[in-house]
């Protein structure tokens, strides 16, 4: 199915996003293009960068505001991978739950997400940011029990989403 968007003809086939050139006539696969140093894709349309997601999401969801950039109409990729552009793996969600739903950090000292290391106690610290607010989940002995108490909290909270 061929669709016009932002002034350009857009098709979605095989979980890849085409644009056709207006110039050439010919299509062009907007999921090869070189990712930037953040992990996103950038397609320039109309002299203006957009997000492949972003772009993604509009063509399955015509009335949705790709010019809307407030903190209540992000794109989450649910599984966390920026180059998985597929339609499913794409959600609109608030600042705060994107937000929660990424990688862990690389400086952490634990291996899960939300559980770091707390030298005063020598117990494995668990929280959650819940709309901009630090939520402490405990301190616990084992760092695997600690991992599946952030993870089951994670979770429930997600599921509004």
């Amino acid at each position: 199915m061929i669709k016009t968007l932002l002034g350009y003809e857009f098709k979605y086939e095989d979980d890849k996003l085409y644009r056709k050139n207006k110039q050439t006539k010919k299509w062009s696969c907007c999921n090869d293009l070189k990712p930037e140093k953040n992990g996103y894709i950038r397609v320039c349309v109309n002299s203006r960068n957009y997000s492949l997601h972003r772009l993604v999401y509009l063509f399955h969801n015509e009335d949705w505001d790709i010019h809307n950039v407030s903190a209540d109409n992000e794109i989450d990729h649910i599984d966390i991978n920026k180059k998985n552009n597929k339609i499913e793996n794409l959600r609109i969600i608030d600042k705060s739950g994107n937000q929660r739903n990424q990688e862990k950090r690389k400086n952490c000292s634990s291996i899960y997400r939300g559980v770091c290391w707390h030298k005063k106690t020598n117990k494995w610290q668990v929280t959650i940011r819940i709309d901009g607010i630090h939520k402490h989940l405990g301190y616990f002995d084992d760092e695997n029990e600690a991992g599946a108490i952030y993870q089951s909290a994670f979770e429930e909270i997600m599921e509004k989403y």
